[in-house]
């Protein structure tokens, strides 16, 4: 093998990263905020679609305080409820039905074609049955003894 004429030596390069590692019960909110937004614009470039549009509901007490709400998102033609509550004093009047009604009807605004959400066996899968959501698939043992869905409406 002929010499290349720069030396016979080898050049060995090495390549130092330094990383730390450490699992937090409690992070920020501004972490937890960098991820959402490095997830959107990855999920931006790969889709090339607009970000997601939040899409809340809110029913307050005279003293200004939240006794239910409905926050979501619409993004790519679908909406997801993320949260849908009511407190316990103003369950099963109607405040829930309400709260979702409003939530599918901006989603149908928004030219949205179906609302997923995620829900668990002691929550409300029985109230999204009766109004039209079907599950997509179950965890069973999550939590343990219990399980959790997720659901689907065509609008």
């Amino acid at each position: 093998m002929a010499s290349s004429g720069l030396g016979d030596h080898k050049r060995e390069t090495s390549l130092e990263i330094e990383t730390s590692l450490k699992i937090e019960t409690e992070p920020s909110a501004s972490d937890v905020e960098f991820l959402y937004a490095r997830i959107t614009e990855s999920n931006l470039l790969a889709t090339g679609r607009t970000a997601a549009e939040g899409i809340s509901a809110w029913v307050r007490n005279d003293s200004g305080e939240i006794e239910a709400g409905i926050y979501g998102w619409s993004w790519g033609g679908t909406a997801e409820v993320d949260l849908l509550w009511v407190s316990e004093s103003r369950r099963r009047t109607g405040l829930g039905s309400a709260l979702l009604d409003a939530f599918e009807s901006e989603a149908i605004a928004r030219v949205c074609s179906q609302i997923v959400l995620s829900t668990f066996d002691f929550q409300a899968p029985e109230f999204y049955e009766r109004r039209g959501y079907t599950s997509l698939g179950r965890v069973d043992n999550y939590p343990a003894g219990g399980w959790h869905t997720t659901m689907r409406k065509l609008i």
